[in-house]
């Protein structure tokens, strides 16, 4: 979720806290066997993970092709080669004020971020988890203990730079943030996750599955994996969720669980299974009435629904979206899919040349789900004095007429 950032006056900046932080995408995949309840509609006999890779055998070409998804990069262990944030001098150092700042630094094979005042080093944690493809941005996790928690810096894409994590302070730096289940339960497929004795998560390290893969949206697969092995000529789906053959609820709500904002826990992370009804086991904490205020973070499933385009069909996220591919911002694709219920669209009264016009009408998203500020992200880029918003493509779906205007003007100041 990590898009597009705009500047504005730092006068007019005003942080918004969350108390929860949303991550961002990207994700390694391990295999191991948990223990995990697996409900639903799947008719699982095992409720043990068999690993994304015996999904290959006999699934090859969508398997390849989610490895290059956001969602499957959603989250790894740290390392050179997923940390996307520049490491070299002049790049990595974030300055709060003239007395604070973070390094971004390397000490042999780990990387950490290093806060010092007035000069001298004050706390030094280590990047451990990756959370982020780096499409967009990335935000980084420390371990402390069997207790995960966020590191104060995080990276923007379209920035090109290190800025405090989302709801972080710009003046103050905090390495506090301790990290709730349900965080973990949208950027990864399993974390065996406990309690302490004041309530805090812990995780097991040796029992996460990184990413999002195929069994976070088809349940555990190791009941169906042994049954299709045993039984190669037998195509029916089974011990395994078909999301072809949900209600349309059911796939609303299985993307629903991480994309509909901030929820009030019900049951415990990890106990939803794709089939299962949501609201069963968290509420959304917002009614239909408020859609219209709710930030374009977060929360893409409130703001469809409150669409005109969904509630005159049968829409679903998977109608734009296919999980299975990374199609990135391919505006154009996305074009195309709303092309196929508005093909008659004509917009008659725009004033543009019949090659601008071919374009204006292939280009549904800038108009009908522009780039909008989040509300609750605002950043700092360290070395400025720059205030920066955080733009995110909202999911409701109208006419957005100042953005048309943008955009007619942007395409007739085109040589």
């Amino acid at each position: 979720m990590f898009q597009h950032v705009s500047k504005i006056k730092k006068s007019n900046f005003v942080i918004l806290g969350i108390s929860t932080f949303i991550f961002l995408g990207n994700v390694a995949s391990s295999s191991f066997k948990a223990s995990v309840t697996a409900t639903g509609t799947g008719n699982q006999q095992s409720n043990q993970y068999a690993g994304s890779a015996a999904c290959a055998s006999c699934h090859k070409n969508i398997y390849e092709s989610h490895l290059k998804t956001a969602h499957f990069l959603d989250s790894r262990p740290a390392s050179k080669e997923f940390i996307k944030g520049s490491f070299l001098p002049g790049q990595n150092t974030f300055v709060y004020n003239n007395w604070m700042d973070v390094l971004v630094e390397q000490k042999n094979d780990s990387f950490f971020q290093t806060a010092f005042i007035n000069g001298f080093e004050f706390q030094s944690k280590p990047f451990d988890i990756v959370i982020g493809s780096g499409n967009n941005g990335q935000s980084y996790l420390y371990w402390d203990g069997n207790k995960l928690y966020q590191l104060p810096l995080s990276y923007f894409t379209s920035l090109n730079s290190w800025a405090n994590s989302p709801g972080f302070p710009t003046k103050l730096i905090k390495f506090d943030r301790i990290i709730p289940g349900n965080c973990i339960e949208c950027h990864s497929t399993y974390a065996k996750m406990e309690e302490d004795s004041d309530h805090n998560p812990t995780f097991d390290k040796s029992r996460i599955i990184y990413g999002i893969d195929c069994e976070r949206c088809h349940g555990p697969a190791e009941s169906h994996v042994i049954y299709q092995q045993e039984h190669p000529d037998d195509k029916t789906a089974k011990y395994i969720v078909s999301i072809e053959k949900l209600a349309r609820q059911q796939r609303l709500d299985g993307c629903a669980l991480c994309h509909s904002g901030f929820r009030k826990e019900l049951k415990p992370p990890f106990t939803f299974t794709i089939g299962d009804t949501l609201d069963n086991y968290s509420l959304a904490i917002y009614s239909p009435d408020s859609v219209s205020t709710l930030d374009v973070h977060g929360n893409q499933y409130g703001l469809l629904t409150a669409s005109r385009c969904f509630r005159m069909s049968q829409l679903d996220c998977s109608s734009c979206h296919n999980v299975h591919s990374n199609e990135g911002n391919n505006l154009a694709l996305y074009s195309q899919r709303c092309i196929t219920c508005h093909a008659g669209e004509q917009h008659s009264g725009i004033n543009l040349t019949p090659e601008k016009k071919t374009i204006f009408n292939t280009n549904c998203i800038d108009c009908h789900m522009p780039l909008l500020p989040s509300k609750k992200i605002v950043l700092s880029v360290g070395n400025s004095q720059d205030i920066v918003s955080y733009l995110v493509r909202t999911h409701k779906v109208a006419i957005y007429r100042e953005k048309t205007k943008e955009f007619i003007k942007k395409l007739n100041s085109m040589d």
